[in-house]
């Protein structure tokens, strides 16, 4: 079995990994997060900078998500403001660009990692989550890494916490679904793959297709759900598999689902309840941004039986490394 699969397993035990990670460090530091944060992080990471930059919106804060890069060279361009304070993902906690934008801002800095590391060392405040993976694509310590802060925004912004406990078991449902999943990928050979979300959903869209970049080595688009309609969708017809992720439908997803099936493509939805699609994964009943971690096996395991079906090592795809140096 490729650890990658393995890895994707570890989902229901790495949010318990991840509410330890809270409590470690609600018992060490005696602070409060301040209103405005950049967050920061490299791939992977920077899609879960974006979704922790709006739920700390979400919560009445601002959030403000850049990737590494982009803060060491052109923040100027963007609105980052005055944070107070810079949050730096990395997993390995290794990455050149990420140690680097720890100097770029005079400002408190956080880091979130799966090991011990130079981004922890040089960091203000440390959130280790103890989730280390073997394989190069980052799986299962994304959902903790999101879980684990999301906690600390409750804290700080005196909301309730989120029940560590039931999503861990309701992520075993989710995971329920592999085969159903695997199945799709052996009866629909696609060509290509469009995902979609909206809100806080879109960064996990942008997080599936780079997954299945990552490991199926395959073409992948995703955009804001509504935007594909101008000009995008053209590129979708019979081999095209289009991945609707929703929290609750309304009107526009069935006619969105419609359009696409007219134009030969197939819709696989994964949310609380059907478009009309071609395929079906139920997401239990949790609202949003608590149940975000949820759709991320769904889009994990799909990348991961195309690449299977591809002939890849999903475990060591090519041309990439698991920490990116410089």
């Amino acid at each position: 079995m490729h650890k990658t699969l393995e890895e994707i397993r570890k989902l229901p035990e790495g949010i318990i990994k991840a509410q330890e990670a809270f409590e470690d460090f609600t018992a060490k530091y005696d602070f409060k997060l301040p209103p405005e944060i950049l967050f920061t992080g490299c791939g992977s990471s920077h899609f879960l900078s974006q979704l922790l930059a709006m739920a700390t919106t979400h919560l009445g804060g601002r959030g403000v998500a850049l990737p590494c890069s982009e803060i060491l060279y052109s923040r100027k361009y963007y609105p980052v403001g005055n944070p107070g304070m810079l949050v730096a993902i990395s997993r390995s906690g290794e990455t050149t660009e990420a140690l680097k934008a720890l100097d770029a801002l005079e400002v408190p800095k956080l880091g979130i990692a799966a090991y011990d590391s130079n981004l922890l060392t040089k960091s203000d405040y440390t959130l280790l989550v103890d989730t280390p993976e073997e394989s190069v694509v980052m799986t299962h310590s994304f959902p903790a890494f999101l879980f684990a802060f999301q906690q600390l925004l409750n804290h700080y912004f005196e909301t309730p916490l989120y029940d560590p406990k039931n999503l861990s078991e309701l992520s075993r449902e989710v995971l329920a679904n592999e085969e159903y999943i695997k199945g799709i990928v052996e009866e629909f050979d696609f060509r290509n793959v469009i995902f979609l979300g909206s809100g806080i959903l879109y960064p996990v869209a942008l997080e599936a297709s780079l997954k299945m970049k990552e490991m199926a080595i395959f073409w992948s688009e995703a955009y804001p759900t509504f935007e594909v309609r101008h000009g995008f969708k053209s590129v979708a017809d019979e081999g095209t598999l289009v991945v609707l992720l929703i929290d609750g439908p309304f009107d526009w997803h069935e006619k969105l689902t419609k359009e696409f099936k007219g134009q030969g493509a197939r819709v696989l939805t994964v949310g609380k309840e059907n478009t009309g699609a071609d395929y079906f994964v139920k997401i239990p009943e949790l609202t949003l941004p608590e149940g975000t971690a949820l759709y991320l096996p769904v889009i994990q395991l799909l990348s991961y039986y195309k690449a299977v079906k591809r002939g890849f090592n999903p475990d060591n795809p090519r041309f990439l490394s698991k920490v990116v140096k410089w």
